[in-house]
């Protein structure tokens, strides 16, 4: 039989692309034969590089190249986990025969197999959805977690990042990431504090704060109301190479943001602060897998929207106490006691 050609399409950020990871390995599981390759973005390429569910990797940088790229592949099936004009057009003009995709816009008219989901009633996690986009190529898998694939050099690369820092292979880390790329409310930077001064007086551990370039003056805030035990990441790194420093923490807390997916695709144990707003839930967006991960979402009916201002709860993050926090962390640290003494 001629091997089949299959293209898996995502192209928007980290986190998404992260949460594409399960739906790779079913493929792959129920095609071994198959050639499996990746359109995403250079921003996001970095979490799908070493994936061994993959033959190769395409960035969608400029369009006409792009084009050039898929006609090459000569791609028998392509499934779009996220559906934009660009990506159904370019799948469309490269000739591939079966283009799947979710029948929630207008571009699905340029696909041949659309799936009604229904994504904003939020039913079921992305990563599930992403996983029913497999059934036209006759694929019935089970949920697993989300993956990235690190490298030895990657590691070494980390380890001497956090060294310059101060920080010892022999350290437990706590990485905080106080801010998001504002796709959802975030926890206040106070509260970050707060939650970070209890669990250096509570436990013997050192605590990171990371961040994007952009967030540099927030961390600075931060870490200033923290007296001691605190490192600041001031340096950009590569985005693997990021990874692989999140995958040194024992405990990460953060907003609902990129690096939330990036954590728990490492195995590492997480907390996080997710705002009352319906799309944005956990139940859709939250860490995905069977790791050690406790969501922290206010209480109160679910909003719509965000109305900004207007709205009476709008400092509603504010609700979740550093004392809720810190309860959370402590159940993931007890957590992750009994496990480390189980594998002794």
């Amino acid at each position: 039989m001629e091997r089949k050609k299959i293209l898996l399409v995502r192209t928007d950020r980290l986190g998404d692309v992260t949460l594409t990871t399960p739906a790779v390995a079913a493929l792959r599981a129920a095609e071994p034969r198959a050639e499996i390759r990746f359109l995403t973005s250079a921003y996001a390429r970095g979490v799908l590089e070493n994936n061994p569910a993959l033959d190769g990797i395409i960035t969608d940088e400029n369009f006409f190249a792009t084009l050039r790229e898929l006609r090459r592949g000569r791609f028998d099936a392509a499934v779009i986990f996220f559906l934009n004009f660009r990506v159904a057009l370019l799948a469309l003009l490269a000739g591939i025969p079966l283009r799947v995709g979710p029948a929630s816009k207008v571009w699905a008219l340029l696909l041949n197999r659309r799936i009604r989901q229904r994504r904003s009633s939020v039913a079921k996690h992305e990563a599930d959805y992403n996983l029913d986009l497999l059934a036209p190529l006759g694929v019935r898998p089970e949920p697993a977690a989300a993956s990235i694939a690190l490298t030895a050099p990657e590691k070494e690369a980390a380890a001497r990042t956090l060294a310059a820092l101060g920080l010892g292979p022999g350290d437990f880390i706590i990485g905080m990431h106080p801010g998001s790329s504002g796709s959802a409310l975030n926890w206040p930077p106070g509260n970050f504090a707060a939650l970070a001064r209890s669990l250096l007086r509570n436990y013997d551990a050192k605590v990171l704060f990371t961040g994007s370039p952009a967030e540099a003056r927030l961390l600075e805030r931060v870490a200033a109301e923290v007296p001691e035990k605190t490192f600041v990441l001031r340096e950009p790194l590569p985005l693997r190479h990021f990874i692989a420093l999140i995958a040194r923490c024992g405990l990460f807390v953060t907003n609902s943001t990129g690096p939330l997916h990036l954590a728990a695709a490492q195995g590492v144990a997480t907390l996080s602060f997710f705002p009352p707003i319906k799309v944005c839930s956990p139940v859709r967006w939250g860490p995905y897998g069977g790791g050690l991960n406790r969501v922290l979402v206010p209480q109160g009916p679910a909003c719509a929207a965000c109305a900004g201002g207007k709205c009476p709860r709008y400092s509603c993050m504010a609700e979740i106490t550093p004392e809720a926090a810190f309860r959370e962390a402590a159940a993931l640290l007890a957590a992750l006691g009994r496990r480390q003494k189980a594998a002794a």
